[in-house]
């Protein structure tokens, strides 16, 4: 029975499985790491299926998803030299004992969101970004996954070192293996009331095919309008066209539900193509409820990345002595159609840290605040605001408070809640 048949509410699901196997998984391999004198530092991941550890002193993080689906129907004896020989993959650091022509033959790209795997957002301190990444989706980060036969690891910074080649030359190997396998699963899901498709290959690399150059733009003719894709968990995607609403509101559905039930959820907003075959997250014009809600959805994930973002920030100022306000990316629903919209406040003297949003409330008196859209704040007072380089997601530094002239530009600028609306 396929997964996605299953998760979509094509055919009738069995009782959902209980938590307790993966908890059991976990603990027997936290025992197995306590019992090998060269580990220290034993730790689950807080918002991962993984561990964190040292071994000989070197650190790595261990992901357990791959390893629970290999071992859930393993009698004990078998079970146990399974989980023996992917601890074994670990053995003096993993991917450093990996040559890259070895490597180059089992790289992929994996879609993660743009917090994952972050303690401190790169670009704060002097430190180097240590998972190789790319960003080419808002909110999204592209990540490399290195698919050993028992484990697999996200690429780091070193690994690259350690084989002397480039981070283009690396993403040109993964997406090459990927060019592979991206067809494998794809199956038409639904044919009414328009077609749905989804990718049911049971590898946990579902959601990668969002990634693979022309994949999600080949859907064009195979469904009802413009192709839109949902990834909300990586084993995940499901596509289907802006033309039928109904089939729409039901994609809109199951990302919300998968996402918000998933430990190891991606996203829970919408993708589309943009004319050059690119993909970008999907907007529906209009004020309409189905309009609303995949606004909503793109709301929610930003404001949940911004306030994963925001306490790690604030921990770092604290401990490093930092007087810089970190800003609320914030949202409110607009009364008169649900529309959302999002906000952040600009003290005047404050060294803040502004997060993109649709508005900024710029406090120019003690109950005089301006409501000015963010793009119009860039434009007018460009001198005194600084992308900060490499923060994912984007935030902004203050440099200053705009002179008098620049603030009545602002005042002109202001917008009202009730009419305003998307660029």
């Amino acid at each position: 029975m396929g997964f996605l048949k299953k998760l979509f509410g094509l055919e009738k699901s069995d009782e959902q499985e209980s938590v307790s196997p993966r908890e059991y998984l976990l603990r027997e391999v936290e025992s197995a790491l306590g019992a090998d004198s060269t580990v220290s530092e034993v730790a689950r991941l807080p918002e991962e299926y993984g561990l964190r550890f040292k071994k000989n002193g070197e650190e790595i993080q261990m992901f357990l998803d791959n390893l629970f689906a290999e071992t859930r129907e393993l009698s004990p004896e078998h079970r146990a030299e399974t989980i023996r020989r992917f601890l074994g993959a670990f053995q003096g650091g993993g991917a450093s004992q990996v040559t890259w022509e070895e490597a180059q033959e089992k790289l992929l790209p994996v879609v993660r969101s743009a917090t994952f795997g972050t303690v401190l957002p790169a670009g704060v301190d002097g430190s180097a970004k240590h998972m190789v990444e790319r960003r080419t989706i808002p909110f999204l980060r592209e990540l490399l996954v290195l698919d050993l036969p028992d484990a697999s690891m996200y690429v780091q910074q070193d690994h690259l070192k350690e084989w002397g080649v480039t981070e283009e030359e690396a993403f040109t190997s993964a997406f090459a293996n990927l060019d592979l396998i991206h067809e494998v699963g794809v199956e038409l899901q639904d044919e009414k009331p328009s077609p749905l498709w989804s990718v049911d290959s049971n590898d946990t690399y579902e959601a990668s095919r969002l990634l693979h150059p022309g994949f999600l733009a080949s859907f064009s003719g195979r469904v009802k309008g413009r192709p839109v894709a949902a990834i909300p968990t990586r084993a995940a995607l499901v596509i289907t066209g802006d033309g039928d609403p109904d089939q729409l509101s039901r994609l809109c559905e199951f990302a919300e539900r998968e996402f918000e039930a998933s430990p190891r959820g991606i996203t829970p907003a919408l993708y589309t193509v943009d004319d050059a075959g690119r993909v970008v997250p999907y907007h529906r014009r209009g004020d309409d409820e189905l309009a609303q809600r995949v606004r909503r959805a793109h709301v929610r994930f930003a404001m949940g990345e911004y306030a994963t973002q925001k306490e790690q920030l604030e921990a770092w100022n604290e401990a490093n002595d930092v007087d810089v306000f970190v800003a609320s990316f914030g949202a409110l629903v607009r009364k008169t159609d649900d529309r959302p919209i999002t906000w952040c406040s600009w003290g005047k003297e404050v060294d803040s840290l502004l997060p993109e949003t649709d508005v900024v409330a710029l406090q120019v008196g003690e109950k005089d605040f301006l409501m000015v859209p963010f793009r119009e704040v860039k434009r007018l007072a460009t001198s005194c605001l600084a992308p900060v380089p490499k923060m994912w997601p984007p935030r902004h530094r203050t440099a200053g408070w705009p002179a008098d002239s620049v603030i009545e530009q602002l005042r002109a600028a202001q917008v009202d809640f009730n009419s305003f609306t998307d660029p």
